[in-house]
């Protein structure tokens, strides 16, 4: 049973997240999944996870991403256990 209890809570611990960092003229917007045995938590396409935190009216200046797609090797074994991450990178515009 405590085997169960302690998985349960490191899949609790270890669930993504996505979040964005603003300063005056800049912005980082980034967004993850976990990945086990190619269950991804808490799911969904982190580069459309990250793009929705951009500020509406800025400009994209960088956005880096870890291969997913199980047509590479790299991508395969981040599928079976690893972590997507995508950043998104920019400037706001002033008005």
């Amino acid at each position: 049973m405590m085997k169960w209890l302690v998985a349960g809570l490191a899949v609790c611990v270890l669930t993504a997240c996505s979040g964005i960092r603003t300063t005056d003229d800049n912005y980082s917007a980034h967004a993850e999944n976990f990945n086990i045995l190619f269950l991804q938590i808490p799911g969904g396409d982190t580069q459309q996870r990250a793009m929705e935190l951009v500020p509406e009216g800025s400009d994209v200046i960088t956005m880096t991403s870890t291969p997913k797609d199980p047509s590479s090797l790299i991508g395969f074994i981040n599928r079976l256990i690893g972590i997507d991450i995508t950043f998104v990178n920019g400037s706001t515009k002033k008005e």
